[in-house]
Parts: structure tokens; C-alpha cells; sequence
């Protein structure tokens, strides 16, 4: 049974809820392996002098913060939109914790429904947003519509049918990252599909940049992916509890034993509207 995906509509759960998402993104946002991948999404999107940009599908903003980083600099400017309220509350107080606020616009919005005009800006960036929606195509077609003609976009989701990660007990493993893959956090396949779904929202000069991330500690957002999904898979009855805590005590001991070692393939697509 699939369970239901929070992410999919944040904005319909209580305040509560929707803070401890925000404690939950803030937090994955610090972890070495999210950091370096977020630095390469501004890389990819290369914003330039003067520089209008929007983050789709911001969350707690830490994205924007990073792009704003940069259009300090470069005179330029970065708006995020989410369509949970809260969210976007708490990326305001994020912005202005860290001194950015005038760099950056938060609003609340649908990333199928954009509310800007044609062209509006020179790059847009939408990372872990398409698995989410339910439809992906429409989402970059929106994108591609308030970029100015030749404005770069970039997508990014994970798939994480591509996880690997070494483990003396291979059936066991197996069962977990299917289950996890399968059943919970939206369409993990949606990494593989990005391509497809970008050609088919008609965007120019793509290219597809896959992005392999590779932990070894406990720290990594990867890490404590597979911690969650060893608890989904015994609270979903796919696995026993005694198993599943057997099966995560082993990976500690290997993080440990300093041997630990697992990855992810992030599939990043950049192209012009």
C-alpha cells in the first residue's frame, strides 16, 4: 500500500505539521551531501549580472538563500514560491536570519498555475518539486512561459531506484529500497523520467547532467534516508521491526568501521525555454 505523499499538498496539513517539514528541510539542507549538490544547481543555472530568478517549489527558501548569495553580488534578484504558506513564512524568517531579505521575494503560489507574466524571468529552477505534482509536464510548462526566450530552467529530482548501498544481508536490502522506492515520498522514479517529461514540455538545447552522490557518514541526508526507510518498511509490515533494527545497526557499525558507503543518482536537466 502506498502511503500517502505530505509533499504532495503540504498546505492542507495543520501548522504543526507543516513546521516540522520545515525543521525537516532546514536540516537536510545542512547535510554535506545536500550542500554540495545545491552548490551545483547554482552552477548549472550560472546566474549572470542583473540576473532575475525563481525557485519553484522553494520550501523553507534554502535554495533561494544560496541563489541570493550570488545575486548580491551581481545586482540581481531571486523569487521563491511554495504553495504552502508556511513554508514560505519560515523562508522569510530564514532570508532575514541570514541577512538576504532584500535580495529575495517569497510568495505563495501553485507551480502549476504561476502567477507572473510571459517572460517574466531570466532562469528558473525547480529541484525535488516534480516528483511531487501530479502533473510534471505542466509544471515545466509553466516554467519555460515566464522565462524571457533563451532564459536557462533547471530541474532536478532524485530517483531513488538508484540507490546502492553495501550490506552483508542483499535480500533484506533489496525488500527495503524496493518498498521505499515503490511506496512512499512520491514517484521515485522520477529522476529517470526528468528527461522525457523536459522534451515533452518543449525545452531547448537540454541537456542531462546525472549527479551521483555518495555517503559515507551518518550525517548525509542519504544516510538518514535509509534509517526512514528501514522504519516505513517495519511500520508498513513489509519487513519485522527486529529486522529492520538489525539491518540499520549494521550500517552504523560500518559507518563506524569508517566502510560505509552508499549513493544516490540525482538526474539534473538544464535547458534553455
Amino acid at each position: 500500500m502506498k502511503v500517502p505523499d505530505a509533499w504532495s499538498s503540504p498546505a492542507a496539513l495543520d501548522v504543526q505539521e507543516e513546521m516540522c517539514m520545515v525543521d525537516f528541510l532546514e536540516a537536510r539542507s545542512a547535510s554535506p551531501d545536500q550542500m554540495a549538490l545545491n552548490k551545483r544547481l547554482v552552477d548549472l543555472l550560472a546566474p549572470a549580472a542583473g540576473a532575475q530568478l525563481l525557485d519553484v517549489g522553494c520550501g523553507s527558501g534554502f535554495l533561494c538563500r544560496l541563489l541570493a548569495s550570488a545575486a548580491q553580488s551581481l545586482g540581481g534578484h531571486v523569487w521563491g514560491i511554495d504553495i504552502a504558506p508556511h513554508f514560505i513564512a519560515a523562508a522569510r524568517r530564514c532570508a532575514a536570519q541570514a541577512g538576504l531579505s532584500p535580495w529575495i521575494t517569497f510568495e505563495v503560489g501553485n507551480a502549476q498555475a504561476l502567477p507572473y507574466v510571459d517572460g517574466r524571468f531570466d532562469g528558473v529552477v525547480a529541484a525535488r518539486l516534480l516528483l511531487h505534482v501530479p502533473d510534471p509536464v505542466r509544471v515545466v510548462r509553466e516554467a519555460r512561459r515566464v522565462v524571457r526566450p533563451g532564459g536557462r530552467i533547471v530541474l532536478m529530482d532524485w530517483d531513488f531506484g538508484t540507490v546502492a548501498v553495501d550490506h552483508p544481508d542483499r535480500a533484506l536490502t533489496r525488500r527495503i529500497l524496493q518498498w521505499r522506492t515503490d511506496h512512499r515520498g512520491g514517484d521515485n522514479w522520477s529522476g529517470r523520467q526528468l528527461w522525457g517529461r523536459a522534451l515533452r514540455a518543449g525545452l531547448r538545447d537540454a541537456r542531462l547532467v546525472p549527479v551521483v552522490s555518495v555517503s559515507h557518514e551518518e550525517e548525509s541526508s542519504l544516510a538518514q534516508s535509509l534509517w526512514r526507510a528501514a522504519r516505513g518498511a517495519w511500520e508498513a509490515g513489509v519487513i519485522g521491526r527486529a529486522e529492520g533494527e538489525a539491518w540499520i545497526d549494521t550500517l552504523r557499525q560500518q559507518i563506524g568501521q569508517g566502510t560505509f558507503c552508499a549513493s544516490i543518482v540525482y538526474f539534473v536537466v538544464c535547458g534553455r525555454s
